[in-house]
């Protein structure tokens, strides 16, 4: 699928606010409403666009531990791991990855208490060999709202 301008901007509105009002993303771009409706129905049909969603703040809920883990098992297991994983009480996120550690996932949980039983609970599952936790300090938004969309355009 090739993207133009108009097609980043349209993304970039909706990731910031999916409420955004289609006039106002077509008065930015210098296009009609019925312009940016087509785009959007061009890109929910190639797969682009799946769905709208909103944005958490886990520690405004109470959720004052985020962290990832990275564990490492012997590719034949990954699949029954991840599986178990996200099984596991405050497992958010766990898929198979590539690179040192081959499983990842992001865990939100109350307490470092909780990440501790987690991360015992996960070292004791069948064929983990190593868990790798690192746990994040700064604000966050759960989505992939600063995804760089300009390396989309035809031009480059």
């Amino acid at each position: 699928m090739k993207f133009d301008d108009t097609d980043v901007r349209v993304l970039r509105n909706l990731q910031k606010d999916a409420r955004t009002n289609f006039a106002d993303i077509a008065k930015e771009c210098g296009v009609s409403v019925d312009t940016i409706i087509k785009r959007l129905q061009r890109l929910e049909k190639n797969g682009v666009v799946k769905g709208t969603t909103i944005l958490l703040e886990p520690r405004l809920m109470g959720m004052d531990c985020l962290a990832s883990l990275e564990v490492n098992v012997d590719a034949v297991d990954v699949q029954e791991v991840v599986t178990a994983m996200r099984k596991q009480p405050g497992v958010v996120f766990c898929t198979p990855s590539m690179g040192m550690q081959n499983i990842f996932a992001i865990a939100v949980l109350r307490s470092m208490k909780e990440l501790n039983i987690l991360r015992e609970s996960i070292k004791g599952l069948t064929h983990v060999k190593e868990l790798k936790t690192s746990i994040w300090v700064d604000d966050v938004l759960l989505c992939p709202e600063n995804f760089e969309l300009e390396l989309l355009k035809e031009n480059r």
